[in-house]
């Protein structure tokens, strides 16, 4: 929408009609140099800016900024009242329009008598005329200069307004209201109308016959998979069809073969796959619009090119905020329940700290001779979401227990966060919605005897970029460094694990969820707890053996994600989500949480003979009962004697040392031969996993004397 006042547009094509009343102003100071007597104003219509000299202090002293003027940049004249030129232009907007040839300008220069600027005339044009161009005498202010072509209208914003209730979603096709914002210094207020659909369009009240007409044209002739949503400036539209009337001729036709109620409207026709039927009916409406524009344009003295839909664009749109919504399961139950045989009491909280820094983009589409409404195209952004959960447990639990609840477990998905004003040509007309969503699941298990309590927290920056349109969405992301940190205490025998698998997302919603972008990381995180007490096997030490109790407290945590993107109609998702993997799947956080250290991560290990010169002595490594783990361990080895160890797989030697790779659960056999008799020994210590579980601080050795014999 260019303007709510059509003097904007007049000025713009330079043309001049009867006197009449003085018209709404085009343009707003917007600041005033003292100094210099120099004033700076913006047009409403483009958001150009241009300067003009106030003629002596007291025309000077008249000002202040947001003040109304009008002006006259074919004459280079601004007007205070409408009626009078007051003061020269003397610089901007640039490109500087000129008037028609043949035309007066709107304003008089400084030295003419006073004479009014044109306002719109109170009625169109008689039904069954041509059109304007039928008769010059009443339309001299309705020629489109093509220099309009090239000032189209800003797109900007207001300041975010926080909201607490997320907004109802659309309950009729149609709906009227009123856009509120702050523009250049002052409250602006304006009423909107929202179009969903053909059947809006038909049915809304407070349309111009001709305007509706013209609408009902553009929405037949929307590509599947766009948005058919219009919001229209009805007073706007108005004043524009009072003096552009549309010839009789122009108007919707029904191609000859139709089933579908109306194919053209997604509230009717939203499960119906596109079919030969359709292409049929959409290019019957593409042809329909392609000669009324070339009527149109003849009509109202323009091009066609004014007809063409254009694409404008907001700047950036800051998204800032921080929230850390919290959801906590009781996980009470007694008895026999499906796959849980026991008692389990306690509780799961799930935190999930969100921060945003984003910069958003609104596109609409625009047609500069119809310039009372707009549709949106596609909602677009660029920054740095942080995503984090804090995971906490304190569970008592006597059996098993396994149970997945849904999240959030009450209530919607949807957290309202802040409204934006989207305003066009200084005018408040829309309103873009941010949200976080957050949907998913938390699995709690436990096994055996199970009293504990633990923490975790794990942050997640992430910087990506979204393009999200009725044809879906398109994504680009790079992983930010993660961070980790923990606060623990436990006492557990048995297991322990919470698996919350959470989308949480960036949600924008322009126009009442006329188009929706959802962008945010779907991770996977799992955090376990482990407890065991257990008779261990056998340890040989010179070849004596004695029965070894071993024990593990510890707590895990990986982590795995990808990134998401949906875009939405009427909140329903369009074409398919795009989704990326953002990492593979790693191992974020180990913690031997057993006081003085779990000696179930201590390998056991034993000779299997006794060792001779210049002979292979076997030796055999393993885990302990109780440790939890299944994936390879990496162990580390040294020996003295310079012995020479037997090639095997999994194994990278060097003088006097080496490193294993094996299964935990499983011997470990390893060959060493000395070269001559004597006393020495053999080390091993386990340092971590191919899961990348890092044994920090490194378990306490275990070593075997070795008498070797001749």
């Amino acid at each position: 929408m260019i303007a709510f006042s059509l003097t904007a547009l007049i000025a713009l094509a330079g043309s001049r009609a009867p006197a009449q009343q003085p018209a709404t102003p085009c343009c707003g100071i917007v600041s005033i140099d003292a100094a210099t007597g120099l004033i700076t104003a913006k047009v409403t219509a483009t958001g150009n800016t241009f300067q003009f000299k106030a003629p002596d202090p007291r025309t000077l002293a008249s000002l202040r900024v947001g003040q109304g003027v009008f002006a006259n940049f074919g004459g280079k004249q601004v007007s205070l009242d409408g009626r009078s030129a007051c003061c020269a232009i003397t610089s901007g907007p640039t490109p500087a329009i000129a008037a028609p040839a043949g035309r007066t300008p709107s304003l008089p220069p400084a030295a003419a008598p006073p004479v009014p600027l044109p306002a719109p005339p109170t009625a169109a044009a008689p039904p069954g005329r041509a059109g304007p161009a039928s008769n010059p005498a009443t339309m001299t202010n309705a020629a489109i200069n093509p220099a309009i072509l090239s000032n189209m209208p800003t797109v900007t914003f207001g300041p975010p307004v926080a909201i607490t209730k997320t907004r109802a979603r659309a309950s009729s096709r149609f709906q009227s209201g009123t856009v509120t914002t702050q523009v250049a210094g002052r409250s602006v207020t304006a009423p909107v109308l929202y179009l969903r659909g053909l059947k809006a369009v038909e049915q809304a009240p407070g349309l111009p016959d001709d305007a509706r007409r013209l609408l009902v044209m553009m929405v037949r002739r929307v590509p599947m998979g766009e948005s058919d949503h219009y919001i229209v400036n009805t007073k706007l539209a108005k004043d524009w069809i009072a003096t552009h009337h549309v010839p009789d001729d122009v108007k919707p036709t029904e191609p000859s073969d139709k089933k579908c109620g109306n194919w053209y409207d997604s509230w009717d026709c939203a499960t119906e796959a596109v079919s030969d039927e359709w292409q049929r009916t959409y290019d019957h409406a593409v042809k329909e619009w392609n000669d009324a524009e070339k009527t149109l344009a003849d009509a109202w003295e323009t091009s066609v090119a004014c007809f063409t839909e254009r694409t404008i664009s907001s700047g950036d749109i800051p998204v800032k905020f921080a929230i850390t919504p919290s959801i906590t399961v009781n996980l009470s139950q007694s008895g026999s329940h499906g796959s849980a045989q026991g008692t389990v009491s306690g509780s799961a909280t799930l935190g999930i700290p969100m921060q945003s820094d984003f910069a958003a983009r609104l596109d609409l589409f625009y047609i500069p001779c119809l310039p009372f409404a707009v549709r949106p195209k596609a909602i677009a952004g660029d920054g740095i979401l942080t995503v984090g959960e804090q995971l906490q447990a304190s569970v008592s639990a006597t059996g098993s227990f396994d149970k997945t609840f849904t999240i959030p477990p009450t209530g919607g998905p949807v957290i309202p966060i802040q409204v934006i004003p989207i305003v066009i040509g200084g005018v408040p007309v829309a309103e873009m919605d941010v949200s976080a969503y957050i949907e998913g699941n938390i699995q709690v298990s436990a096994s055996g005897s199970a009293e504990g309590r633990f923490q975790i927290t794990n942050l997640n920056p992430i910087r990506f970029g979204f393009t999200c349109s009725g044809k879906g969405c398109s994504a680009g992301t790079r992983a930010q460094p993660s961070s980790t940190t923990s606060n623990e205490s436990a006492q557990i025998q048995g297991t322990l694990k919470l698996k919350p698998a959470i989308y949480t997302a960036l949600q924008l919603d322009f126009d009442y969820e006329a188009l929706s972008a959802r962008v945010g990381p779907q991770p996977y995180l799992l955090g376990t707890a482990s407890g065991c007490a257990a008779a261990a096997g056998s340890q040989t030490a010179g070849g004596a053996s004695s029965a070894q109790e071993n024990h593990l407290l510890s707590a895990d945590l990986d982590w795995g994600t990808e990134l998401r993107a949906e875009a939405l109609v009427l909140g329903k998702i369009v074409e398919n989500p795009y989704v990326t993997k953002l990492m593979d799947d790693k191992h974020l956080w180990f913690r031997d949480l057993a006081p003085g250290g779990s000696n179930a991560l201590v390998a056991v290990a034993e000779s299997t003979g006794q060792a001779m010169a210049a002979k292979p002595a076997t030796y055999k490594v393993r885990m302990p009962s109780c440790y939890p783990y299944n994936e390879d361990v990496h162990y580390k080895l040294t020996w003295t004697g310079s012995a020479v160890p037997q090639p095997r797989p999994g194994c990278t030697w060097a003088p006097g040392s080496g490193t294993c790779r094996f299964d935990p659960a499983k011997d470990l056999m390893i060959s060493l031969t000395w070269p001559a008799a004597g006393s020495y020994s053999l080390t091993v210590v386990p340092v971590g996993d191919v899961h990348n579980r890092i044994f920090t601080p490194a378990p306490p050795v275990t070593q075997i004397a070795v008498s070797v014999v001749p």
